[in-house]
């Protein structure tokens, strides 16, 4: 018969075959044009859950800031999409989320995890230990005895197997989860005996506790990374990567990690608590002057208070050796600028030093953008401006970004170096001082930010995470 016939039998096999290839293709070719990317990028928005935390994103004055929050904004930028943030308290909702596929990615700010399968994460942009926080004034602690909570039950989980195999009689408080700030709160309360969390919330946070203590408990940084679900297909990962590739390269991703957590490397525990008491026997005396002089030049009254603190420690009828005076230590070159006829009066030198400072800050270069050019201007109040013009010079000369506080600072010292001060235009200086200087005027600004903060209004970018971009998908707190 005619299907019998071996070269008919072969045809329909070829033809079979080449039809099934075809098939393959397309669908495979389907599936790469409907790849996790594509679908993003057909729909031009890019949904993350964010944890909210100081330092990552929490309400600062009128806004949300925080280093993951800036990131997102790169993120996007270099995308082409418009990023919609779910933001959440408890850890564990975050993970829920992304894990049931309501957002496309997650920052937790987190070190990730050495085994957690549900998840990939992508490239670091930032690297942390993890430990314990315990009061300073607790003896070594006894695991065994001690009630511990955990600020990431997923990424830290494995740390706290870890503990629970060795320390068999350790308990794991039902706190877990909870933010950072309420962990310590409840330490301080002596609620909670100890916390497991990264070194970077609690140096955040240690200004505000001073008498709590980090001990590591890793033997190197792990990283901190954006958490993607768990999928062959990567191509969202993939792009994410590229641009934190390009941001590495070309210094932004150092620059950000600076701008929010440079003023939590160092920590002074006898200066924070002298500045704290300062701040209510000292501080109202002059608050009203602070902020009279902000009115008038529109910057902001804590920051003036800071660089006064700096200066003078809040004392109005200070004198330095070289003859500055009062409690903005400002020169008489600088009163005579500025009009004043008595420095040690404190509403004259807070009015010729907030001044001097914003036209400092005026002068710069308008391509220095904040907050930058704020730092910027106050190493020129320390060191002057002709010699904060060399540092910058060779910042330039050396390859690096003269228009980046985090580049000048490391350059300022040299103005002190033989090999380098004969070829500057303005000579020696103790250029490490403005670095000092700078710093130091940080934290407190930092320290004021947070007794003092301005009125809040409910801005934020995103939403809370009991709001979910995709319906059927709802997010339950706590675990």
């Amino acid at each position: 018969m005619y299907w019998r016939n071996p070269l008919h039998i072969g045809l329909r096999v070829l033809l079979t075959t080449l039809l099934l290839a075809g098939l393959g293709l397309v669908v495979a070719q389907g599936f790469e044009w409907h790849s996790h990317w594509d679908r993003i990028r057909d729909r031009g928005v890019l949904t993350v859950a964010l944890r909210e935390s100081e330092g990552v994103y929490w309400p600062t004055d009128q806004r949300y800031s925080g280093l993951e929050m800036e990131l997102l904004q790169k993120l996007g930028e270099r995308l082409n999409l418009r990023v919609q943030l779910f933001s959440v308290t408890e850890t564990q909702d975050l993970y829920r989320a992304l894990a049931s596929g309501a957002v496309d990615m997650a920052l937790p700010g987190t070190t990730t995890g050495y085994n957690s399968t549900a998840f990939m994460p992508g490239l670091p942009y930032l690297m942390s230990d993890v430990g314990l926080v315990r009061s300073m004034a607790a003896r070594k602690p006894e695991l065994e005895r001690q009630h511990i909570a955990l600020l990431d039950p997923v990424n830290h989980d494995w740390l706290a197997r870890r503990l629970a195999s060795r320390h068999p009689g350790l308990t794991f408080e039902g706190l877990t989860g909870a933010p950072t700030a309420e962990l310590m709160t409840r330490i301080e309360l002596d609620e909670l005996d100890m916390a497991l969390m990264d070194e970077r919330d609690f140096r955040v946070q240690r200004p505000f506790f001073p008498d709590q203590r980090f001990d590591t408990l890793t033997d190197q940084p792990r990283p901190v990374s954006p958490l993607f679900r768990q999928s062959r297909d990567r191509s969202l990962l993939n792009r994410v990567n590229d641009v934190l590739r390009e941001l590495r390269a070309s210094g932004q991703l150092e620059r950000l990690r600076d701008r929010h957590l440079g003023h939590t490397g160092d920590f002074d525990y006898v200066g924070t608590l002298t500045f704290e008491r300062h701040m209510q026997s000292r501080l109202p005396d002059f608050l009203d002057l602070f902020k009279a002089e902000a009115e008038a030049t529109g910057m902001d009254w804590r920051l003036l208070a800071a660089v006064a603190y700096q200066e003078s420690h809040w004392r109005a009828r200070a004198v330095s050796p070289t003859g500055v005076k009062g409690i903005m230590m400002v020169t008489l070159t600088t009163a005579r600028e500025m009009g004043i006829d008595n420095r040690l009066d404190p509403a004259q030198s807070i009015r010729a030093g907030s001044r001097y400072l914003d036209g400092l800050r005026e002068r710069m270069p308008e391509r220095i953008t904040e907050p930058d050019r704020t730092w910027m201007a106050l190493a020129a109040y320390n060191v002057g401006s002709g010699h904060l013009e060399d540092a910058r010079i060779i910042t330039e000369s050396q390859g690096d970004d003269p228009d980046a506080w985090i580049d000048v600072r490391s350059h300022l010292p040299k103005l002190a170096l033989k090999a380098w001060y004969p070829w500057t235009k303005h000579g020696y200086a103790r250029g490490h001082e403005p670095v000092v200087y700078v710093a130091n005027i940080r934290r407190y600004y930092n320290l004021l930010r947070r007794a003092f903060p301005d009125e809040i209004r409910d801005e934020r970018e995103g939403e809370s995470l009991d709001q979910l971009p995709f319906p059927g998908l709802p997010v339950t707190p706590g675990l």
